[in-house]
């Protein structure tokens, strides 16, 4: 998953030992890039860990009690809640970050701790988290060049920002590019404090002088042109979106683009506005809100349900403007806590549990409350045609897979014959290249209104798409080793027999709209099989045969999968794993009577075992399941009995027969899905489907 960007904060990461990172690695799990230097390594090492490693769910869940619980508000919340519980003591003499880490391991052992880390959860994510991200839109998608220099440049300029606004003199710049996202990590100098405290060794009071050090974030996605910054101060926000568009771009007001935050759609459609289909979220209710109406009234609405609030009295909520609201989320996972969402327009978004940044992101983005870039929903391989384009429009279309398709050379490097002018994009490419000299050209203008200008070999840079390359590279991820035939120059890739549940189709990837009268040719190379025409566009017809409008120019097999056996109309006949969508783990398909756990069939379950029709009620339910409402499901003849008995061997049958299964493929599973939810309940913690 993609690491929340407050999680690169490097102040925080340095202000934790060494050795207190080993404890913390010995317990979650190792970084991969650290399992080599698990004697000797740095703050450096575990910054870069951290930014470019595929970190585990406990690991990512240390990081998150860093962040939540790593202040003096964390602390207190922690100290409040082992109180309330009589919980174990926690060694002294620790900083917060350190504290929150060492909290963080011991409740892992420790029952009563565990119960206390839950319940300082509560207040610390209801009590509101200061840490928060501000997003702008660029003028356009554009991709940075020079990084290295122009990092140099940005230091100088926070330096003397911090200098002027009495902020110190100490700053420190890292930046890194990873498939077209670009991140800068900032750690600067903040006001001098001279706090009244006590020395160890001595016993008199005194000030201290110092000035804290601030780790402040910003990334920027080159794709789509948005710029997302966390920083500690909010007063510096301004400065970073201004001299962040001066140095990319040459433009401090780059980053002037549309704003990213509306809640022009909650005032539109009201409840219905949050009703969604975003795999993962489950519901998501508005919980306080400010609505604005002209230059006197600001109307604060707290509730557990401000839309129920508003009917109740009647406002006219289509007057004024919302400018602010707090949604809170239902996230299957480990934890019961909704995450709590607080947009303020144009451009601040808050997310109390950052682990569930991206889904989050998804859910903002399919409301319409956080706003793309403009073009990007355009973009797709047949408005793309004759496919040579600038290295950005690719990564629009293709995201992190496009240096993959580069190094397999699905995308030939190219120089472009004609680019756009970078003052008049809506001109289209208005100017013709002319080679000049020592590699330097000429772009004459095609236009009279818009002049010509001086051009590098980077501004050509650009890449074309081989189409047999793309044949070749699409076989491999969708597992196809029969049938197709090499691209002949046409409008289609023939990829050949995709095998699954009993079944096979020809699969067929057309790059362009298919001419009429196809089918039958391609119907004769399939030999019997299903035809399926897999359309990267969504203005494909597909009339003669079965067909598919692909979500992504490059599906999973699982996706492709799904929809080609919904097309076929075989999604009642092959099993339900074949169906499930991304991401369920857990998929039970209750018409053969099996189930899988991570794509695994689990043996030794019948259709009327106890273990299986616990896993089929755990899968089915959305909310907590009593020990009654198990017994009463897998055995009714034992109600009125022990059902604290009956149900925990269900759970523990069924867990066993998960393990078995997994270790006779070489795997372990030592996880366990169905925690008990409060006395006398279980809930399913992992994402689940059934059939």
């Amino acid at each position: 998953m993609q690491l929340p960007l407050a999680y690169l904060d490097r102040a925080a990461i340095e202000e934790v030992s060494i050795d207190l990172w080993k404890d913390v690695f010995n317990v979650v799990g190792w970084p991969s890039s650290l399992t080599s230097k698990r004697d000797s390594f740095a703050h450096d090492d575990i910054v870069s860990a951290f930014a470019k490693d595929e970190l585990t769910d406990p690991l990512l869940q240390a990081l998150e009690a860093l962040h939540s619980f790593g202040s003096d508000e964390g602390r207190e919340a922690i100290m409040t809640a082992m109180q309330d519980r009589s919980a174990g003591a926690l060694p002294a003499g620790n900083g917060d970050r350190e504290f929150a880490l060492r909290f963080f391991i011991a409740q892992r052992q420790d029952a009563s701790l565990a119960d206390a880390f839950a319940r300082a959860q509560i207040q610390i994510q209801e009590g509101g988290n200061p840490r928060r991200y501000n997003e702008f839109m660029g003028k356009e998608a554009r991709s940075v060049k020079g990084l290295d220099r122009k990092k140099e440049v940005l230091r100088e300029r926070i330096l003397d920002f911090c200098e002027k606004s009495d902020l110190g003199n100490h700053v420190q710049v890292e930046a890194f590019e990873d498939d077209g996202l670009y991140v800068f990590n900032i750690l600067r100098s903040h006001r001098t404090q001279k706090p009244l405290a006590v020395v160890p060794g001595h016993s008199a009071r005194a000030t201290i002088q110092f000035r804290p050090v601030h780790g402040d974030v910003i990334r920027y996605d080159a794709a789509v042109g948005r710029l997302r910054i966390a920083a500690r101060a909010s007063t510096i926000i301004d400065f970073y979106r201004e001299v962040l568009g001066k140095i990319l771009f040459n433009d401090a007001a780059f980053f002037d683009g549309d704003p990213v935050c509306s809640l022009k759609v909650l005032q539109e459609r009201g409840r219905q506005a949050i009703n969604h289909e975003v795999y993962g979220i489950g519901r998501v209710w508005m919980t306080e809100c400010l609505w604005e109406r002209g230059d006197r009234e600001l109307h604060h609405i707290r509730s557990n349900d401000c839309f129920r609030s508003m009917e109740e009295l009647n406002l006219p909520l289509t007057d004024g403007t919302l400018v602010q609201a707090k949604l809170k989320c239902e996230v299957i996972g480990k934890s019961t806590r909704p995450v709590t969402v607080n947009i303020r327009v144009p451009s601040r978004i808050e997310v109390s549990q950052k682990i569930h940044e991206d889904l989050i992101d998804r859910f903002l983005d399919a409301t319409g409350i956080r706003n793309a870039a403009a073009s990007s929903s355009t973009i797709n391989l047949w408005t793309l045609y004759p496919w040579r384009h600038s290295v950005v429009t690719w990564r629009s279309l293709f995201g992190a897979e496009t240096d993959k398709l580069v190094r397999e050379q699905v995308l030939k490097t190219v120089q472009l014959a004609a680019v756009p002018h970078p003052d008049h994009l809506a001109a289209g490419r208005v100017l013709d290249v002319h080679a000049v000299s020592n590699g330097d050209y000429y772009g004459v203008s095609r236009a009279e209104e818009i002049p010509a200008r001086s051009l590098t070999a980077t501004d050509l840079d650009g890449l074309e798409l081989q189409p047999e390359q793309l044949r070749t590279h699409l076989r491999t991820r969708f597992g196809i080793t029969n049938g197709g035939v090499r691209w002949d120059n046409g409008e289609l890739l023939d990829l050949g027999f995709l095998e699954f549940g009993g079944h096979r189709i020809y699969a067929v990837y057309a790059l362009q709209q298919p001419r009429p009268g196809i089918g039958d040719a391609l119907r004769a190379r399939a030999d019997g099989a299903h035809t399926v025409l897999l359309f990267p566009s969504p203005e494909g017809d597909g009339a003669e045969l079965a067909h598919v409008t692909l979500e992504s120019a490059l599906p999973t097999k699982q996706d492709l999968i799904r929809q080609a056996a919904c097309a076929c109309a075989l999604d009642g006949s092959v099993p339900a794993v074949y169906t499930a969508p991304d991401g369920a783990r857990l998929v039970v398909d209750t018409r053969l009577g099996k189930v899988w756990v991570d794509g695994v069939e689990i043996q030794g379950l019948s259709s009327d075992s106890q273990p299986y029709k616990f896993l089929v009620l755990m899968a089915k339910s959305a909310t907590p399941v009593s020990h009654d409402e198990i017994v009463n499901a897998i055995s009714p003849g034992r109600q009125n009995q022990d059902e604290d008995v009956a149900a925990r061997q269900a759970k523990s049958r069924a867990r066993e027969l998960i393990a078995e299964s997994m270790s006779a493929l070489g795997r372990s599973f030592d996880e366990d899905p169905f925690p008990a939810a409060g006395r006398g309940l279980y809930r399913c913690a992992v994402l689940s489907y059934v059939r």
